[in-house]
């Protein structure tokens, strides 16, 4: 437990000092581009206006009052190259003799190691400096960041008139590592009284809990081995209470998937035993052609008993491809405004029987939907009330402000009880009252998925005191401005 709390303090302690050196960091490099802008601004107005015996030393002179750190000033050669000194390399009393080329009170290696090429970047014929005009270096090896700019050029008393002064600054960044130890040592003396004081006070509450945790893994193996029934008793706001309704809710939504995913795959091993039973009849059927095409006295028989049979496969392969799509969710609709009265119109003048259909149409019957499935859908159901029921079949389409019915009634002797619960599953079919052996049960199946797709409803109504079997077809309109 000890190192249970510990971890997570030294991460985060880690993580604080971490961002505590990037800030540090931060604040050097402002504060170190701020002085330098300020010095080497100085130097070039010095440099500009002419005060001193040379540029050099002008710009040392302006250095020189203003210094908080080492600095070098650097008359360049045409060639763009550090001049060497005449003289000594540090700021005499006077400038007696030669021209200076180089003034500094920074060391040898500071001076040697300079790359005074590296701050040309600047257009020393600029009259104002900027900070973009500051070029920061680090020589590798070295504990300094080295600062500089172009601060002006040497004027017809230089040794070298038109060609660049350059001054540069050295700032040690070891400031930065000074302040992050501190900031570390802090941190860790806080993290260890953190680190102590927590573990005090989990040794404390630590009898209190192990009871509910016990209780909790035993329900845990128990729900782990296939008991689904076992629960965690809740007790008190605290939070094992919260612990126990949440282990609880969990039981409860597994338990709730696990039935679902069992009734699922007796599902599916019926569908797999059904289309398997589907497939048997053609397929003996074909098996008993093909022997006998092979006699010529049967031969004629057998060819018309082929195709019937080859229709009847091909018709619940396309059944079968429709589902298997529609479960893969690779179905795309195609929603444009379509008349669902128009529709169910088109659907009764091509059904079995168009005398025997009749539509009627109330208020606004306009939806979005995609026009082949719907017409697939109702279809399905004036196809079902003629083949199964009885004309004459009503097709009543009613529009209101928020949905379109399509509601399908025959006048034949209406859904069997046993079958009103099943009749939209898989190969559910009623008996020989209301099939006419040409159907596979997936119809109504495939009707409804359609429906569900649009976000509609496919039930069957209630049956009219008078008889027959009434489906309706409830399609949402989308909301205005959609």
């Amino acid at each position: 437990m000890l190192l249970a709390l510990l971890l997570p303090s030294v991460l985060l302690s880690a993580l604080s000092y971490r961002a505590e050196r990037e800030r540090l960091q931060h604040d050097f490099r402002a504060r170190m581009l701020s002085t330098a802008l300020s010095d080497l601004t100085s130097a070039a107005n010095a440099v500009r206006t002419g005060n001193g015996p040379n540029a050099v030393a002008a710009a040392h002179e302006a250095l020189s009052v203003r210094k908080f750190n080492t600095y070098t000033v650097y008359a360049l050669t045409p060639q763009r190259t550090a001049a060497a000194p005449e003289g000594p390399p540090g700021p005499p009393e006077d400038w007696p003799g030669p021209k200076p080329s180089l003034v500094s009170d920074a060391s040898d290696a500071q001076i040697t190691t300079t790359p005074v090429a590296a701050f040309l970047a600047a257009d020393f014929r600029r009259h104002a400096l900027g900070e973009q005009d500051l070029v920061v270096l680090r020589t590798p090896g070295a504990a300094w960041l080295t600062v500089g700019a172009v601060v002006g050029v040497q004027g017809p008393n230089d040794r070298f008139p038109g060609e660049p002064v350059v001054a540069v600054e050295y700032h040690l960044p070891s400031v930065v590592d000074e302040q992050a130890g501190a900031y570390l040592r802090s941190l860790l003396q806080v993290t260890g009284i953190t680190v102590l004081v927590g573990a005090a006070f989990a040794w404390l509450v630590a009898g209190r809990i192990q009871r509910p945790v016990r209780a909790a893994g035993a329900a845990a193996r128990a729900f782990g081995g296939g008991d689904f029934s076992v629960r965690l008793p809740v007790t008190g706001q605290d939070e094992l209470a919260d612990l126990s309704r949440e282990f609880n809710n969990m039981a409860d939504q597994l338990a709730e998937a696990v039935g679902q995913l069992t009734a699922h795959e007796a599902r599916h091993r019926r569908f797999v035993a059904d289309v398997s039973h589907e497939l048997r009849t053609p397929t003996a059927s074909l098996l008993a052609a093909a022997t006998a095409l092979e006699h010529p006295d049967t031969r004629d028989a057998a060819v018309e008993l082929v195709a019937p049979q080859l229709r009847r496969l091909a018709r619940l392969t396309e059944e079968l491809l429709e589902i298997s799509r529609m479960d893969a969710g690779e179905v795309v609709l195609d929603r444009r405004p379509v008349d669902l009265a128009d529709l169910a119109a088109d659907v009764a003048a091509h059904s079995a029987d168009p005398s025997g259909v009749t539509v009627e149409r109330h208020g606004d019957t306009v939806a979005a939907v995609d026009a082949r499935r719907l017409h697939g859908v109702v279809s399905n159901l004036v196809g079902n009330a003629l083949r199964h029921g009885a004309p004459p079949v009503r097709v009543t389409v009613e529009g209101t402000a928020r949905t379109v019915t399509v509601r399908v009634a025959d006048a034949g002797p209406g859904v069997p009880a046993e079958l009103r619960e099943r009749i939209f599953d898989r190969f559910a079919r009623g008996d020989a009252a209301r099939t006419g052996g040409e159907g596979h049960g997936l119809g109504l199946a495939i009707a409804r998925e359609n429906a569900r797709l649009h976000g509609a409803n496919l039930d069957l109504g209630p049956e009219p005191r008078d008889g027959g079997g009434v489906f309706v077809l409830t399609v949402p309109k989308p909301p205005v401005g959609d």
